[in-house]
C-alpha cells in the first residue's frame, strides 16, 4: 500500500516543501512555507527586493511519477506565470538516500505535462480495444525513459532560481 492510501500524503508533501525552504535558505535565500492551500504556490522565496512562488510537487521511491489532477477546465496549474514561477519536483527516494530536486519553470513544465498527455491519447491502449480518455484529469511525468531524460536537465537547477530573484524587476 502506496503513503497516500496510508493517508500520509499530506505528511510527505509537507517533507517536499520544508526540504525546498532548507534548500532555498542554504543558498541565501529568504524562503516559507505559504499557508496551506494557498492558491498557485507552496513556497514564497525572496532576496529582499524580488520575489518568486515556488511550487512544490513530492513523491517517494513508490512512485514511478509525479501526478497532477486538471482542474474542471483542464488547467493543470493555477495563477501560472512566464516569469517568477517556478515548480520544484521532489523525489524523495528512500530514508537512508538524499533527495533529488529538479527546479523547473512552470510554464515549460505545464507545457511538457499537456504534451505528454497528447501522445499519450494518440497511443494504443494497453488493454482492450478502448482508446484512451480524452477527459482522464491526470497529468504524470516521470515515468517513461524520455521523460526522465526530459527531467535530468532541471535535475539540481537551483541557478535557476538565484538568477530569477536577481533580474526580476
Amino acid at each position: 500500500m502506496g503513503r497516500i492510501k496510508e493517508g500520509k500524503g499530506t505528511i510527505t508533501g509537507n517533507a517536499g516543501e520544508y526540504l525546498v525552504v532548507g534548500e532555498l535558505l542554504r543558498r541565501d535565500i529568504i524562503a516559507a512555507p505559504a499557508p496551506r492551500n494557498t492558491p498557485g504556490f507552496d513556497v514564497l522565496a525572496t532576496n529582499g527586493m524580488n520575489a518568486l512562488n515556488i511550487r512544490v510537487k513530492t513523491k517517494t521511491k513508490a512512485s514511478d511519477s509525479w501526478v497532477w489532477i486538471c482542474k474542471k477546465d483542464r488547467a493543470i496549474f493555477m495563477n501560472l506565470s512566464d516569469k517568477s514561477d517556478f515548480t520544484v519536483l521532489v523525489d524523495l527516494k528512500g530514508v537512508e538516500t538524499s533527495p533529488e530536486y529538479y527546479i523547473i519553470p512552470t510554464a515549460k513544465l505545464n507545457q511538457k505535462l499537456k504534451d505528454i498527455f497528447e501522445h499519450w491519447l494518440k497511443s494504443p491502449p494497453r488493454r482492450g480495444n478502448k482508446p484512451h480518455d480524452p477527459n482522464n484529469k491526470m497529468r504524470r511525468i516521470g515515468a517513461s525513459i524520455a521523460q526522465k531524460e526530459w527531467l535530468s536537465q532541471w535535475r539540481g537547477a537551483w541557478p535557476l532560481i538565484l538568477s530569477e530573484l536577481w533580474t526580476t524587476p
